[in-house]
């Protein structure tokens, strides 16, 4: 993912170092960043001409040489919290105080590998998903130690690459997207696992009846347009058997507090969102469109891959 994030940045930065420990995995990385640049060019995906974007990439295997400069390092090696935890504190070492430290880390959290960092307060994640180069939204994570600063830094980078950057306030197990993402995969698996449905049938459950409506409104918005009042109902009698009795109880306890304000969604103004007083069927026409122009979309692909 390093070379997807390294593309990224040239996009606006002038000069980004890209550091790899031996030469034939820097060859490999410039081979595959090339690639990337050619792909979102031919896309219209790419705010700067491809040939623009790869001149501002440096590519070396020396560490102090990627980092001449540098206010701001997104490392992305392997998920090994002992080589990260010798990484930082060479980081800590060569930079000066000001430059913000980033990991890539898809689990491990900064407690484990900042040990030797003395500067804790300019430490963060931003967690790319994968493919880096195409999906817009990230994890910025914070730490027990993280600086504002850090924060509003970090983020403030990656909005101006035309990045989504979602800001997580804890570092906890699975950030957001990850956390999001390796629960509904779980239970993909399991319902595999039991035959409750075929490993075909169960990914088109989600490609053709959850992907469409999550990319025009997220789990929680989708739930105001549907309704509260009926959802805690059905929540109620399915979440205590899909998670553990603290964390059904949980999300629960919070669902009817909001229900129980008189909250039930759009059709009020008032749920997970403050819709205001904007007519309830004309959002839910917007949205309708949307769904019809991906569900058409979607339904092409099928097939093609």
């Amino acid at each position: 993912m390093g070379t997807g994030i390294a593309l990224i940045l040239a996009t606006g930065v002038p000069h980004v170092g890209v550091m790899s420990r031996t030469q034939e995995s820097l060859d490999r990385a410039r081979r595959r960043v090339e690639g990337y640049a050619t792909a979102l060019e031919g896309h219209g995906l790419l705010p700067i001409p491809a040939e623009a974007a790869l001149t501002r990439l440096h590519f070396t295997t020396s560490l102090e040489e990627a980092l001449a400069g540098a206010g701001f390092v997104e490392e992305s090696i392997d998920e090994d919290a002992a080589a990260k935890r010798t990484l930082y504190a060479q980081l800590d070492a060569l930079l000066p105080q000001s430059a913000v430290l980033s990991s890539n880390t898809s689990a491990l959290p900064i407690a484990e590998f900042s040990g030797e960092v003395k500067h804790r307060d300019r430490l963060i994640i931003s967690h790319f998903v994968q493919p880096a180069h195409v999906v817009p939204a990230l994890d910025v994570v914070r730490g027990a130690d993280t600086s504002q600063e850090t924060v509003d830094r970090t983020l403030a980078l990656w909005r101006a690459l035309g990045r989504l950057p979602l800001l997580m306030q804890r570092d906890e197990p699975g950030f957001l997207i990850n956390r999001l993402q390796h629960a509904l995969v779980r239970e993909a698996v399991r319902m595999l696992a039991e035959g409750l449905a075929t490993a075909e049938d169960i990914d088109a459950a989600v490609q053709y009846g959850l992907a469409p409506r999550f990319i025009t409104a997220g789990p929680l918005k989708q739930r105001d347009v549907n309704g509260l009042a009926m959802h805690v109902k059905v929540a109620s009698r399915l979440w205590p058997e899909l998670d553990t009795p603290d964390g059904a109880a949980v999300a629960l306890g919070y669902l009817q507090k909001i229900v129980d304000t008189g909250a039930v969604g759009l059709e009020n103004g008032r749920g997970f969102y403050d819709w205001g007083d904007r007519p309830a069927d004309g959002i839910r026409r917007t949205l309708d469109d949307q769904l019809m122009q991906l569900t058409k979309a979607s339904m092409a692909l099928r097939g093609t891959v």
